[in-house]
């Protein structure tokens, strides 16, 4: 609702970012300490109505996940709460299972609804999405049937934050009218930010399209 109200970008935090920050390689992403330091900088940001940044939302109530997502972010939180709590410097985060209502949850019942809320968002208008080599996100299902256009920029799926100035570079070429939809992990955190500072609205949707298959 909040960013249907205020056409806000967003930047969703998980636990691959977590690691990154930590100093760990993550799948399709070796630690890369500059791209550690701007996570840094981004994850402590003040979310407004330009910028929504958001965390995992399993800090209290992890008896609302699977029986096998509930020991992971209970595991997660122990691990890393000390460096949640030194990182995270806003007062308010939105959840990053805003695009994730599915498989983590036991209840299933309102991931439709946040779906057609989420698909609310870029119906009717044209759309950039930004992916990986691999992904071919809405191909094969009605996730974005109802945008008036959709163009793509296809981007490696390993390791994109080594050419992350090419990536900003070609998205400016054909962002102008267009929701940018960003599905290229932790690299897409930073595309997100520096766009939204240019004047773009820019999701940070994640692995929408495997959740919502």
């Amino acid at each position: 609702d909040y960013i249907l109200e205020h056409n806000s970008s967003l930047v969703r935090f998980g636990d691959g970012e977590i690691n990154l920050m930590w100093g760990l390689p993550i799948p399709y992403q070796n630690h890369d300490l500059e791209l550690a330091n701007q996570l840094k900088h981004i994850v402590g940001l003040e979310s407004d109505e330009k910028l929504v940044v958001c965390l995992p939302d399993a800090f209290d109530d992890r008896f609302v996940f699977t029986w096998w997502a509930t020991p992971f972010w209970k595991e997660h939180m122990n691990v890393y709460m000390d460096f949640y709590k030194e990182l995270c410097k806003g007062s308010w985060y939105g959840s990053t299972f805003i695009s994730r209502p599915y498989i983590d949850y036991e209840d299933k019942s309102k991931a439709k609804g946040q779906f057609e809320k989420l698909k609310s968002i870029w119906e009717n208008r044209d759309i950039l999405i930004v992916e990986g080599i691999t992904s071919r996100s809405g191909v094969g299902n009605d996730l974005f049937d109802k945008v008036k256009s959709v163009k793509r920029i296809i981007c490696p799926s390993h390791n994109a934050y080594s050419v992350v100035d090419n990536i900003q570079e070609e998205i400016m070429k054909h962002a102008e009218g267009r929701l940018i939809l960003c599905m290229l992990g932790p690299t897409a955190k930073v595309l997100s930010y520096n766009l939204c500072q240019m004047g773009y609205q820019v999701l940070d949707v994640g692995h929408i399209d495997s959740e919502y298959e």
